[in-house]
């Protein structure tokens, strides 16, 4: 992790990057309230570990994560104060020769 004062070369401080990233979510929270909370949010770890980090709510003795996994799923309930149900999970990945159910709808 980068000191807290370090900006790389064409790049961004933490406080800009998290300035960004709180930007992001205002419109995720307006766009959650107008669907009902149904959404699909895809990013990068880095994101999801500063939402984690200062929005959400982790479930009891749950950490922020240092490492976000790939493809890995977080998820947060809906309306505020948004708890986390599912943090940083990769499970569906544990069985890769699985067939999609036909309930599932198109892949």
């Amino acid at each position: 992790m980068f000191a807290l004062d370090y900006a790389p070369p064409n790049g961004e401080t933490w406080e800009v990057f998290h300035a960004r990233v709180d930007r992001a979510w205002a419109l995720v929270q307006e766009r959650a309230e107008a669907t009902g909370g149904h959404l699909a949010v895809v990013t990068h770890g880095l994101v999801c570990r500063s939402l984690a980090a200062r929005h959400l709510i982790l479930p009891d003795g749950e950490d922020v994560p240092e490492r976000w996994e790939n493809t890995a799923l977080t998820v947060i309930e809906h309306p505020a104060p948004w708890r986390v149900r599912l943090l940083n999970c990769v499970a569906h990945l544990d069985d890769t020769t699985a067939e999609p159910q036909p309930s599932a709808g198109a892949v």
